[in-house]
């Protein structure tokens, strides 16, 4: 029986690390990201904004978990900004290419 406690506060221990690891490698990608949005073209910045749009709803999706944070409307946030964000990109880029 305690070998199976163990397991499971491993367990726990390994998805918790893991977890923040993700979440301060999507803080250095939603870096790249602002900084790839604040240069160059409108195509490219539209890239730089879709990308952090992936990223902060991926971050809001993670931290709305129960094992982890347990941030209620964070799922929620989420899951409306990465609808939300996708079909903005997609509308965009339709209204960009039909302007030209």
């Amino acid at each position: 029986m305690t070998d199976l406690t163990f397991l499971s506060q491993f367990a726990d221990a390994a998805f918790f690390w893991g977890s923040f690891i993700f979440m301060v490698a999507c803080s250095v990608a939603g870096l790249a990201c602002i900084r790839l949005s604040l240069k160059g073209e409108a195509v490219t910045s539209l890239m730089g904004i879709s990308c952090f749009t992936t990223v902060a709803g991926v971050s809001l999706y993670l931290i709305s978990l129960p094992e982890l944070f347990n941030v209620g409307f964070a799922r929620d946030t989420a899951i409306a900004l990465l609808v939300i964000g996708a079909l903005g990109t997609i509308i965009f880029a339709r209204f960009f290419r039909s302007g030209d």
